[in-house]
């Protein structure tokens, strides 16, 4: 019991759980904030056409039942199909990609999601708080292998403030994938820089399981795994990394048991407009037409500015011989332009860890770290609040 006692002292007293704990509470509270004002808003005969007359805005928090309609303003887009995931499972039908269905959302997430919720008899919340702590993990996970990779700890702490108060980051706190794939896909990382590759392979095989993605881990990886066993590279422990892909294999027999695909997953891309395209067509679509900042879902102005971080980091990587660090964010920003649009990038890279540690670098300077922190929070603020008023351009 003492040595749990002081293991347990240990933790909370540790650099990396504080920094980790900071930029968590003073970013969610952000987030709290501006949902409960949002979804207690009331406009008085709000006007057909938005923003031509004054509008007569009332906020109260009197009103009843409002952890509901907090569950409720969550439950939008991915999140919706995540919860009737959890709720219902998976579509039972022969494969058709005529419309969406839930084939194209990985089991893992919304596996734990639904033990969460039969223990406390509730859905939305409950995956807000189950999110929540995924991103809490990997705070202290990110912070403590900038450490480990030799950078400065004000390298990590600015790493960690700057990716909890990214733009959009309130998906880390909403009952969609995006915290448990952190989590899993910075441990995998971690465990391959300490050398422990069986562990590194399951964290992979288990972020593989959560998003697609997860299978950009098996490349890096590699590279990993060749940078310091070069001289003894045929060794059993290389079969760990096997672990990766096998991660998707149980979701693959299940698919093609309940629709007789086994990549339903993949080719129900079409149903959302995803196809093959040459990854730098988005790119230039938006250069052609800077003007047009938003078009529907997709907020093209911040999507295109992510698309290009991404880029740009990756080469910056590759410039510093960081060769895993630099494959991992270029195939996150490669892949997704490779399907058509612009769309989430901006989800791409809140969970494309890698960047930060650039953003962190570049931040050692005090007017670009004041300049990030600044824009950041201010973006958050008005990305959090643009997605609790439903505003799709925020949902993406």
């Amino acid at each position: 019991m003492t040595s749990i006692h002081d293991s347990v002292r240990r933790c909370l007293s540790s650099p990396s759980f504080r920094s980790a704990l900071f930029a968590f509470l003073i970013t969610r509270l952000l987030i709290l904030v501006i949902f409960l004002l949002a979804t207690n808003l009331r406009l008085e005969d709000p006007v057909p056409d938005f923003g031509t007359a004054v509008q007569e805005p009332v906020i109260s928090l009197r009103q009843p039942n409002l952890a509901q309609r907090m569950g409720r303003a969550m439950l939008y887009a991915d999140a919706l199909w995540y919860t009737d995931i959890a709720r219902l499972g998976y579509e039972h039908q022969p494969f058709e990609a005529t419309r969406q269905h839930s084939w194209a959302f990985l089991p893992l997430f919304p596996l734990l999601y639904r033990l969460a919720a039969n223990l406390t008899g509730e859905y939305p919340l409950t995956g807000s708080i189950l999110s929540s702590i995924f991103f809490l993990l990997a705070l202290i996970q990110l912070h403590k292998m900038i450490v480990e990779l030799k950078y400065y700890p004000e390298d990590a702490n600015r790493a960690v403030f700057y990716l909890a108060a990214f733009p959009t980051s309130y998906f880390f706190s909403l009952p969609v994938t995006e915290s448990l794939f952190l989590l899993l896909s910075v441990s995998s990382f971690r465990s391959a820089r300490n050398d422990s590759w069986w562990l590194a392979g399951t964290f992979g095989g288990l972020a593989a399981a959560t998003r697609v993605a997860g299978l950009f881990l098996l490349p890096v990886l590699v590279i990993f795994y060749w940078q310091q066993h070069r001289s003894d590279f045929l060794k059993v422990r290389l079969l760990a990394l096997l672990l990766v892909p096998a991660g998707i294999l149980p979701f693959m027999i299940y698919l093609h048991y309940i629709t007789g695909d086994a990549l339903a997953f993949l080719h129900i891309q079409a149903a959302w407009g995803h196809s093959f395209v040459f990854f730098l067509k988005p790119i230039w679509s938006y250069i052609a037409n800077p003007l047009d900042i938003n078009m529907g879902w997709d907020f093209r102005l911040l999507n295109f500015v992510c698309a290009t971080m991404m880029f740009v980091c990756g080469l910056v990587l590759l410039k510093r011989r960081q060769w895993a660090l630099a494959v991992y964010t270029l195939l996150s920003v490669v892949v997704p332009l490779s399907g058509t649009m612009l769309q989430s990038l901006t989800r791409y890279t809140m969970v494309t860890f890698p960047v930060f540690i650039v953003l962190a670098i570049a931040g050692r300077s005090y007017l670009v770290d004041q300049t990030i922190r600044t824009v950041f929070v201010i973006l958050l603020g008005l990305m959090t609040a643009l997605f609790a008023l439903h505003f799709g351009m925020a949902m993406s």
